[in-house]
């Protein structure tokens, strides 16, 4: 697969975004994405699960997060 704004080849990874999202074929180079911010809640000791902070809240949310720890 290559980037349809570029032309260079996408690695394996962004290629198995790209089909299950259903993204366009832009590398990530080329994408005009922000990066979000995702943070690890343990509601048990051997089961964590990924939390994505919603914009605008990610000062507050790391505030909370290194308290809880």
């Amino acid at each position: 697969m290559r980037c349809i704004s570029c032309k260079s080849v996408l690695d394996d990874d962004r290629c198995e975004y790209i089909t299950e999202c259903n993204a366009p074929q832009i590398c990530k180079g080329c994408s005009q994405e922000t990066p979000r911010l995702v943070l690890m809640d343990y509601g048990h000791k051997t089961c964590g699960s990924a939390v994505v902070v919603p914009r605008g809240a990610e000062r507050v949310a790391l505030r909370c997060y290194r308290r809880s720890r």
